[in-house]
Protein backbone atom coordinates (compact mmCIF):
# COMPACT_ATOMS: atom_id res chain seq x y z
CA UNK A 1 0.00 0.00 0.00
CA UNK A 2 2.79 2.25 0.68
CA UNK A 3 3.84 2.22 -3.08
CA UNK A 4 0.61 4.55 -3.80
CA UNK A 5 1.98 7.27 -2.01
CA UNK A 6 5.48 7.61 -2.89
CA UNK A 7 7.94 8.98 -0.40
CA UNK A 8 10.96 10.53 -1.79
CA UNK A 9 14.21 10.97 0.47
CA UNK A 10 17.27 12.63 -0.12
CA UNK A 11 18.95 9.14 -1.18
CA UNK A 12 16.13 8.56 -3.67
CA UNK A 13 16.79 11.96 -5.26
CA UNK A 14 20.37 11.63 -5.12
CA UNK A 15 20.44 8.06 -6.83
CA UNK A 16 19.17 9.83 -10.20
CA UNK A 17 21.77 11.89 -10.87
CA UNK A 18 23.98 10.87 -13.30
CA UNK A 19 27.27 12.64 -12.04
CA UNK A 20 29.28 11.99 -9.28
CA UNK A 21 28.07 14.10 -6.30
CA UNK A 22 31.04 15.76 -3.87
CA UNK A 23 28.36 16.89 -1.24
CA UNK A 24 25.12 14.39 -0.16
CA UNK A 25 23.81 16.81 2.22
CA UNK A 26 21.47 18.61 -0.22
CA UNK A 27 20.14 17.45 -3.70
CA UNK A 28 19.63 20.22 -6.52
CA UNK A 29 18.55 19.65 -9.84
CA UNK A 30 16.96 21.00 -12.57
CA UNK A 31 13.96 19.70 -14.49
CA UNK A 32 12.49 20.92 -17.52
CA UNK A 33 10.73 19.35 -21.06
CA UNK A 34 13.56 17.85 -21.88
CA UNK A 35 13.48 15.15 -18.95
CA UNK A 36 9.82 16.33 -18.22
CA UNK A 37 9.09 12.02 -17.52
CA UNK A 38 9.68 13.15 -13.66
CA UNK A 39 6.84 15.33 -13.72
CA UNK A 40 4.04 12.13 -12.74
CA UNK A 41 0.60 13.13 -13.39
CA UNK A 42 -2.00 12.17 -10.96
CA UNK A 43 0.44 10.39 -8.71
CA UNK A 44 0.81 11.10 -4.99
CA UNK A 45 4.15 11.43 -3.46
CA UNK A 46 5.62 12.61 0.02
CA UNK A 47 9.23 14.34 0.39
CA UNK A 48 11.17 13.00 3.68
CA UNK A 49 13.04 16.67 3.21
CA UNK A 50 12.81 20.16 3.29
CA UNK A 51 12.56 21.46 -0.62
CA UNK A 52 12.20 24.31 -2.10
CA UNK A 53 11.13 24.67 -5.79
CA UNK A 54 11.51 27.79 -8.41
CA UNK A 55 9.42 27.75 -11.23
CA UNK A 56 11.80 28.74 -13.88
CA UNK A 57 8.97 28.12 -16.68
CA UNK A 58 5.25 27.61 -17.76
CA UNK A 59 2.75 26.66 -14.79
CA UNK A 60 1.43 23.78 -13.26
CA UNK A 61 -1.46 22.92 -11.44
CA UNK A 62 -0.93 21.12 -8.68
CA UNK A 63 -2.63 19.75 -5.20
CA UNK A 64 -0.83 20.52 -1.66
CA UNK A 65 -2.94 17.97 1.22
CA UNK A 66 -5.33 17.54 -1.51
CA UNK A 67 -6.18 21.54 -2.24
CA UNK A 68 -5.57 22.49 -5.95
CA UNK A 69 -2.96 25.49 -6.46
CA UNK A 70 -1.81 26.85 -9.86
CA UNK A 71 2.22 27.80 -9.55
CA UNK A 72 4.06 29.58 -11.81
CA UNK A 73 7.12 31.55 -13.29
CA UNK A 74 8.96 33.43 -10.72
CA UNK A 75 7.06 31.38 -8.38
CA UNK A 76 8.66 29.63 -5.17
CA UNK A 77 6.79 26.66 -3.46
CA UNK A 78 8.47 25.20 -0.29
CA UNK A 79 8.14 22.25 0.88
CA UNK A 80 7.84 20.73 4.28
CA UNK A 81 8.38 16.76 4.92
CA UNK A 82 5.29 14.83 5.21
CA UNK A 83 3.53 17.24 2.80
CA UNK A 84 0.88 15.22 0.26
CA UNK A 85 1.89 16.48 -3.61
CA UNK A 86 0.07 15.68 -7.04
CA UNK A 87 0.45 17.10 -10.04
CA UNK A 88 -2.75 17.49 -11.65
CA UNK A 89 -1.59 19.52 -15.18
CA UNK A 90 1.13 21.30 -16.61
CA UNK A 91 2.16 23.27 -19.38
CA UNK A 92 4.94 22.16 -21.89
CA UNK A 93 7.19 24.36 -21.12
CA UNK A 94 6.68 23.92 -17.40
CA UNK A 95 10.71 24.08 -15.85
CA UNK A 96 11.70 24.30 -12.56
CA UNK A 97 15.31 24.24 -10.61
CA UNK A 98 15.40 22.64 -7.17
CA UNK A 99 16.82 22.15 -3.74
CA UNK A 100 16.51 19.24 -1.41
CA UNK A 101 18.11 19.64 2.09
CA UNK A 102 19.24 17.41 4.64
CA UNK A 103 18.36 18.71 8.23
CA UNK A 104 22.45 18.85 9.05
CA UNK A 105 22.92 21.25 6.88
CA UNK A 106 20.60 23.31 8.28
CA UNK A 107 21.56 22.87 11.81
CA UNK A 108 25.66 23.46 10.34
CA UNK A 109 24.47 26.33 9.06
CA UNK A 110 23.16 27.35 12.34
CA UNK A 111 19.97 28.51 11.60
CA UNK A 112 17.89 26.55 14.58
CA UNK A 113 19.71 29.52 16.37
CA UNK A 114 20.00 32.78 14.73
CA UNK A 115 17.25 35.41 14.11
CA UNK A 116 13.73 33.30 14.09
CA UNK A 117 12.55 35.40 11.33
CA UNK A 118 15.16 33.86 8.68
CA UNK A 119 13.39 30.51 8.77
CA UNK A 120 9.26 31.76 9.46
CA UNK A 121 8.72 31.12 5.81
CA UNK A 122 9.10 27.71 6.49
CA UNK A 123 6.31 27.65 9.32
CA UNK A 124 3.13 25.25 8.30
CA UNK A 125 1.04 28.26 9.58
CA UNK A 126 2.16 30.65 6.37
CA UNK A 127 1.76 29.75 2.64
CA UNK A 128 3.73 27.49 0.76
CA UNK A 129 3.59 28.94 -2.71
CA UNK A 130 5.51 32.91 -2.48
CA UNK A 131 5.75 34.81 -5.60
CA UNK A 132 8.81 36.57 -6.10
CA UNK A 133 10.27 39.94 -8.44
CA UNK A 134 12.28 39.60 -10.71
CA UNK A 135 15.90 40.64 -8.45
CA UNK A 136 14.72 37.77 -5.90
CA UNK A 137 15.00 35.52 -8.52
CA UNK A 138 18.24 36.12 -10.10
CA UNK A 139 19.75 36.21 -6.59
CA UNK A 140 18.47 32.94 -5.86
CA UNK A 141 19.05 31.21 -9.11
CA UNK A 142 22.52 32.53 -8.97
CA UNK A 143 23.01 31.10 -5.38
CA UNK A 144 21.23 27.87 -6.68
CA UNK A 145 23.52 27.72 -9.50
CA UNK A 146 27.22 27.99 -7.47
CA UNK A 147 25.73 25.53 -5.03
CA UNK A 148 25.50 23.38 -8.00
CA UNK A 149 28.25 24.12 -9.24
CA UNK A 150 30.14 22.83 -5.69
CA UNK A 151 27.64 19.76 -5.17
CA UNK A 152 28.34 18.25 -8.42
CA UNK A 153 31.69 17.21 -9.68
CA UNK A 154 33.58 19.62 -8.25
CA UNK A 155 37.38 18.84 -6.03
CA UNK A 156 37.74 22.76 -4.91
CA UNK A 157 38.97 21.50 -1.46
CA UNK A 158 37.07 24.14 -0.15
CA UNK A 159 33.67 23.10 -2.01
CA UNK A 160 31.46 22.47 0.89
CA UNK A 161 32.13 24.95 2.75
CA UNK A 162 31.36 27.30 -0.35
CA UNK A 163 27.82 25.49 -0.51
CA UNK A 164 27.42 26.47 3.10
CA UNK A 165 27.88 30.01 2.25
CA UNK A 166 25.87 29.84 -0.43
CA UNK A 167 22.97 28.44 0.87
CA UNK A 168 23.31 30.81 3.75
CA UNK A 169 23.23 33.43 1.55
CA UNK A 170 20.22 31.53 0.00
CA UNK A 171 18.20 31.56 2.97
CA UNK A 172 18.81 35.15 4.34
CA UNK A 173 17.90 36.16 1.12
CA UNK A 174 14.63 34.27 0.91
CA UNK A 175 13.88 34.89 4.78
CA UNK A 176 14.19 38.73 3.99
CA UNK A 177 12.15 38.79 0.93
CA UNK A 178 8.90 36.85 2.44
CA UNK A 179 9.59 38.86 6.17
CA UNK A 180 9.04 42.03 4.18
CA UNK A 181 6.09 40.99 2.16
CA UNK A 182 4.08 38.81 4.48
CA UNK A 183 5.62 38.79 8.16
CA UNK A 184 4.41 40.95 10.77
CA UNK A 185 7.11 41.52 14.20
CA UNK A 186 6.53 39.02 16.69
CA UNK A 187 7.59 38.97 20.61
CA UNK A 188 10.08 36.82 22.07
CA UNK A 189 6.28 34.80 23.29
CA UNK A 190 4.87 34.22 20.16
CA UNK A 191 7.82 32.80 18.45
CA UNK A 192 7.94 30.57 20.88
CA UNK A 193 4.33 29.27 20.60
CA UNK A 194 5.01 29.10 16.76
CA UNK A 195 8.18 26.96 17.21
CA UNK A 196 6.62 24.54 19.63
CA UNK A 197 3.11 24.40 16.79
CA UNK A 198 5.84 23.73 14.21
CA UNK A 199 7.31 20.64 16.49
CA UNK A 200 4.15 19.31 16.88
CA UNK A 201 2.98 19.81 13.43
CA UNK A 202 6.40 17.52 12.59
CA UNK A 203 5.77 15.03 15.41
CA UNK A 204 2.10 14.61 14.33
CA UNK A 205 3.48 14.07 10.32
CA UNK A 206 5.80 11.26 11.98
CA UNK A 207 3.28 9.11 14.04
CA UNK A 208 -0.48 9.81 13.02
CA UNK A 209 -0.60 6.25 12.19
CA UNK A 210 -0.06 5.15 15.52
CA UNK A 211 -0.70 7.91 18.25
CA UNK A 212 -3.77 9.61 18.16
CA UNK A 213 -3.23 10.47 21.69
CA UNK A 214 -2.96 14.22 22.70
CA UNK A 215 -0.48 13.18 25.54
CA UNK A 216 1.61 11.20 23.81
CA UNK A 217 2.37 14.54 21.79
CA UNK A 218 2.70 16.37 25.16
CA UNK A 219 5.57 14.24 26.47
CA UNK A 220 7.35 14.38 23.39
CA UNK A 221 7.46 18.34 23.55
CA UNK A 222 7.72 18.16 27.12
CA UNK A 223 4.77 20.08 28.20
CA UNK A 224 1.48 19.44 29.75
CA UNK A 225 -1.11 18.72 27.03
CA UNK A 226 -3.24 21.46 28.73
CA UNK A 227 -0.10 23.78 27.15
CA UNK A 228 -0.24 22.48 24.10
CA UNK A 229 -3.81 22.64 23.80
CA UNK A 230 -3.71 26.11 24.99
CA UNK A 231 -0.84 26.59 22.13
CA UNK A 232 -2.18 24.93 19.34
CA UNK A 233 -5.41 26.62 19.39
CA UNK A 234 -3.88 30.50 19.11
CA UNK A 235 -1.56 29.62 16.65
CA UNK A 236 -3.85 27.35 14.47
CA UNK A 237 -7.60 28.19 15.85
CA UNK A 238 -7.74 24.33 15.84
CA UNK A 239 -7.55 21.95 18.94
CA UNK A 240 -4.55 19.31 18.57
CA UNK A 241 -7.11 16.89 18.60
CA UNK A 242 -8.37 18.54 15.26
CA UNK A 243 -5.01 18.21 13.27
CA UNK A 244 -4.18 14.73 14.35
CA UNK A 245 -7.94 13.83 12.92
CA UNK A 246 -6.97 16.15 9.70
CA UNK A 247 -3.27 14.69 8.89
CA UNK A 248 -5.24 10.83 9.69
CA UNK A 249 -8.46 12.01 7.22
CA UNK A 250 -5.91 13.21 4.55
CA UNK A 251 -3.78 10.51 4.46
CA UNK A 252 -7.02 8.18 3.86
CA UNK A 253 -9.20 9.94 1.40
CA UNK A 254 -5.64 9.52 -0.43
CA UNK A 255 -5.54 5.94 -0.05
CA UNK A 256 -9.16 5.72 -0.73
CA UNK A 257 -8.63 6.85 -3.84
CA UNK A 258 -6.40 4.27 -5.53
CA UNK A 259 -9.29 1.73 -6.79
CA UNK A 260 -6.44 -1.27 -5.74
CA UNK A 261 -7.46 -0.36 -2.08
CA UNK A 262 -10.01 -1.79 0.25
CA UNK A 263 -11.41 -0.21 2.72
CA UNK A 264 -9.93 -3.08 5.12
CA UNK A 265 -7.10 -2.05 3.47
CA UNK A 266 -6.74 1.35 4.61
CA UNK A 267 -8.05 0.73 8.54
CA UNK A 268 -4.93 -1.98 8.61
CA UNK A 269 -2.70 1.16 7.10
CA UNK A 270 -3.95 3.15 9.62
CA UNK A 271 -3.73 0.78 12.46
CA UNK A 272 -7.49 1.08 13.39
CA UNK A 273 -8.79 -1.68 15.62
CA UNK A 274 -11.38 -2.48 12.96
CA UNK A 275 -13.56 -1.09 10.22
CA UNK A 276 -16.20 0.09 12.01
CA UNK A 277 -14.30 1.94 14.35
CA UNK A 278 -12.33 3.30 11.20
CA UNK A 279 -15.69 4.25 9.33
CA UNK A 280 -17.23 5.74 12.78
CA UNK A 281 -14.08 8.13 12.87
CA UNK A 282 -13.97 8.70 8.93
CA UNK A 283 -17.64 9.92 8.85
CA UNK A 284 -17.58 12.24 11.90
CA UNK A 285 -14.70 14.52 10.59
CA UNK A 286 -15.45 13.86 6.37
CA UNK A 287 -18.96 14.05 7.05
CA UNK A 288 -19.33 10.45 4.75
CA UNK A 289 -18.81 7.29 4.89
CA UNK A 290 -15.02 5.91 4.04
CA UNK A 291 -16.75 3.21 1.24
CA UNK A 292 -19.38 6.12 0.23
CA UNK A 293 -15.81 8.09 -0.88
CA UNK A 294 -14.77 5.53 -2.24
CA UNK A 295 -17.31 4.93 -4.86
CA UNK A 296 -17.63 8.40 -5.46
CA UNK A 297 -14.03 8.70 -6.58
Amino acid sequence: MSDYIQLYSLNDILRTYREQVSDRRLAIFDIGPENNYYFVRHKPYKFSSLGLILITAGTCEIAVNLEPNLIKRDDIMVVLPGQLFEILELSDDFSVQAIFIDSELIIEAGFHVKSNNLVEFLSSKYPKIISLDKKIVRDLRYNLNKISKYTIKNENIFAKDLVLHHFSILMYELGNHYNQLAMAKNTTKEVRKEELAKQFLYLVSTHFKRQRNVQFYADEMFISRKHLTKIIVEVFNKSPKQIIAEAIILEAKVLLRNPKFSVSDVVTDLNFGDTSVFSKFFKNYAGISPSTFKGNN
